[in-house]
């Protein structure tokens, strides 16, 4: 990996963030949308044609995330990291080196899974795939937590870096 040289995150990663996070709201709105479609083809039951936009809006956007989430690991590989603020704890520092690598994971193998569920029909994968969303929200909500207390407890800039 290449040192860090810089304070912030690169203009890539920084955009492929807020698409994935733009993403996410995507997934949560059309959600009913995906289930509805999901039990139609595994009851062989027509689905309305709305019904059908969303589900397959849902698989789009889900395989975006895959796609974005696996650029922003490269990018982030080749491309390193600012380093984390010097008058941050160390123990806040491994809760968001740990928060990061889960969310990376669960946006990872949660649309694999969602892909490999709707591919194969398989119930077992879909009811993992959707098992995960919980985890990813409450990793979210530690993150943005995370980010809050940086910023107005240390006074760091760490929301300029992602900005």
């Amino acid at each position: 990996m290449l040192a860090p040289t810089r304070d912030r995150w690169s203009r890539l990663n920084v955009y492929l963030h807020w698409l994935i996070v733009a993403l996410v709201v995507v997934q949560y709105i059309d959600h009913e949308w995906m289930v509805q479609m999901w039990d139609g083809e595994q009851h062989g039951s027509p689905v309305s044609q709305g019904i059908a936009y969303g589900g397959w809006l849902h698989i789009i956007a889900g395989s975006l995330i895959l796609g974005a989430a696996f650029l922003r690991l490269i990018d982030r590989f080749w491309s390193g990291r600012p380093p984390h603020p010097d008058q941050v704890p160390n123990w806040s520092t491994w809760v968001a080196k740990i928060t990061h690598f889960l969310i990376y994971a669960i946006l990872l193998l949660m649309p694999s899974l969602g892909l490999l569920a709707w591919f194969t029909g398989d119930d077992t994968i879909a009811h993992y795939h959707t098992f995960f969303w919980t985890p990813l929200l409450i990793l979210v909500a530690l993150h943005i937590a995370g980010a809050l207390m940086q910023h107005f407890y240390y006074r760091t800039d760490v929301l300029r870096r992602m900005a």
